[in-house]
């Protein structure tokens, strides 16, 4: 049995659907949805508020009850990977304590935690929270598995880096146990110099006074980084539903559909039913992006001419050496299965837009602008210097060495 976990847009029909799904595919299943409120939100977590679903905790209350009756459980995401410190005040605990409070009553009972404060206080304050450690804890190796379950994670989803590496999630699976979880429809570069950094925007981008040039700042640049480099959306760590099996045959069978902030204009009931199927025949974008409208320019990536693509990754122990300089397999699958002529009118269409509207880069450009035009101000306005190369009649105290 593979089991699902995929992000709520808090719409009961939706709830229904994946009823559905779940009565009629025998081998997977929806476990559960997740996701956070916006009104009166008290945690950032690992998407700016500004990009989900409004909803507030009489409407959690409602969506949870109505939920558990399908069989489908909620998990509430608290993966902040930043508190502000408050986690170690009296008064922030005390914060805490409220708000989970506020969530026990709401009918959750399963929490994603990205920080290791906020577990120990959940598990110190005697909840009956199950916890899952979230893809923030970068947990890329046995040990940290096991270092997360010492302290009670009951499940855990593993670090995106090493979605191609079988040994190291080998590994895990046999340290930490089943309830290890693979997100399958990640866009985030692999290796991202970007990623921790990332997670700390969006975890103080969870309020009304989230500024545009720090919520587009890192997707601009994984953006520009794939038109800039087409053979960066092969590299990125996506499962496709054709390779589901190669998970399962190490042991993982609990599978996360990530994409709680496009829900709301994707179809994600489609997006869970293609895997379900084990089998997507279209543009694998469209399918990472749960079938969102959200970007501009979009590269189409045939899935089916990528069949073969995770073979080796499965086969050969350590056949991606993170040196694609000396290597040119993604390269040889990309030329397959894109076509490379409209791919440069959209790639040239992308760095032009994303490069002329980054407020981050306009904002340091007035900046330098600014400065400036301040020195030359400065400049004009300067007193003159006086010259004072010409003879003067003066006595000196030579007593005081000072000129009277």
């Amino acid at each position: 049995m593979k089991y699902f976990s995929v992000p709520a847009d808090f719409k009961k029909t939706t709830i229904d659907a994946y009823e559905r799904l779940n009565n009629s595919y025998k081998g997977s299943k929806v476990i559960e949805t997740y996701g956070q409120i916006t009104e009166g939100n008290l945690f950032g977590s690992g998407r700016p508020s500004d990009v989900l679903n409004k909803v507030d905790f009489n409407g959690l209350k409602d969506y949870v009850e109505y939920s558990k009756q399908k069989n489908i459980d909620f998990n509430y995401t608290l993966n902040t990977s930043c508190f502000g410190n408050r986690d170690f005040t009296k008064e922030g605990i005390h914060e805490i304590k409220c708000y989970l409070d506020k969530i026990y009553n709401a009918g959750v009972r399963s929490l994603t935690i990205a920080m290791p404060s906020l577990i120990e206080i959940v598990k110190t304050m005697g909840y009956d929270f199950s916890i899952k450690a979230s893809a923030i804890c970068q947990i890329s190796n046995a040990n940290k598995a096991l270092a997360y379950k010492k302290m009670g994670v009951d499940r855990m989803v593993v670090d995106i880096p090493i979605h191609r590496d079988f040994q190291a999630l080998k590994n895990i699976r046999e340290a930490f146990g089943e309830k290890v979880e693979i997100i399958v429809n990640t866009i985030c570069h692999k290796n991202c110099i970007y990623t921790m950094f990332h997670y700390n925007e969006c975890s103080h981008d969870f309020d009304k006074n989230s500024q545009k040039s720090s919520v587009n700042y890192y997707p601009y640049r994984c953006i520009l980084r794939c038109h800039e480099d087409n053979s960066n959306f092969i590299k990125t760590a996506w499962i496709r539903p054709e390779d589901l099996k190669y998970y399962s045959e190490v042991g993982i069978n609990y599978f996360k559909i990530q994409g709680r902030q496009v829900v709301a204009v994707g179809d994600p009931v489609r997006t869970v039913e293609s895997y379900f199927k084990e089998s997507f025949d279209g543009n694998l974008m469209d399918l990472l992006r749960v079938f969102s409208p959200t970007n501009l320019f979009n590269i189409k990536i045939d899935n089916k001419k990528l069949e073969g693509y995770l073979k080796p990754f499965f086969d050969i122990p350590n056949f991606c050496k993170n040196n694609c300089p000396e290597c040119n397999y993604c390269n040889s699958f990309l030329e397959k299965s894109i076509n490379v002529d409209k791919a440069k009118v959209e790639n040239n269409n992308a760095i032009n837009y994303y490069t002329g509207f980054d407020e981050f880069t306009n904002s340091i450009k007035q900046v330098m602008d600014e400065a400036i035009v301040e020195n030359r101000a400065k400049k004009c306005t300067a007193k003159p210097e006086l010259d004072f190369d010409f003879d003067l009649d003066f006595e000196e105290d030579n007593s005081k060495g000072c000129v009277k």
